[in-house]
């Protein structure tokens, strides 16, 4: 979808907002990081805004493997399980994302990247309450708690999850964390 240059300047981006926040993400900062000209950084996006739309969409990109995968499970439980582990494992491998998209406040001044990551989420959510809701028609998951809060319960958790190791360092293995989580949450949503 990116061009390789595009790539670099996105990836540069994000860089750029773990290390020094959103305050410090300039044109000129990024066509610095680079060592090309603002000028020529214009030739691929026509703007800040437009790179931070290309930073939630390389986002989205990074993410589907995660969907995809899925299509693998057999029952409701093993996408659940599968939608919070592939997540972890990807946000794992790429740290910076954690600190840039999951800091809405990196947002929250621009109507369309509030839109677009709305979007995201409304995407994220949709998935995951399908795969709830058909868990509950199979009697696999609980039925006496709403399928959006238990929704909200899942991705909430990922979350804070995500946020306090960000937050910390890294200094604890995300994966080994959300593994105990995804078991946490199915103790909890398993039907009886």
């Amino acid at each position: 979808m990116f061009s390789e240059r595009q790539q670099q300047i996105v990836e540069t981006a994000i860089k750029l907002i773990a290390d020094k926040g959103i305050q410090n993400l300039t044109i000129k900062n990024i066509a610095f990081e680079i060592g090309i000209s603002e000028p020529a950084l214009y030739r691929h996006f026509g703007s800040k805004l437009e790179i931070l739309k290309a930073v939630i969409t390389n986002f989205q990109i990074k993410m589907k493997p995660a969907l995809e995968k899925l299509k693998e499970s057999v029952n409701s439980l093993n996408k659940i399980e599968s939608f919070i582990l592939e997540h972890l494992k990807i946000i794992n491998l790429n740290p910076d994302f954690a600190k840039v998209i999951f800091s809405e406040a990196n947002f929250q001044n621009e109507e369309d990247l509030i839109l677009k990551m709305n979007n995201m989420m409304k995407q994220s959510h949709k998935i995951l309450e399908t795969i709830v809701q058909s868990g509950q028609k199979k009697d696999e998951i609980r039925s006496d708690i709403n399928s959006l809060s238990i929704v909200r319960i899942i991705i909430g958790s990922m979350r804070l999850l995500v946020t306090q190791w960000s937050m910390s360092g890294m200094i604890f293995n995300l994966e080994a964390e959300g593994k105990q989580l995804s078991d946490d949450i199915m103790k909890l949503i398993i039907a009886e």
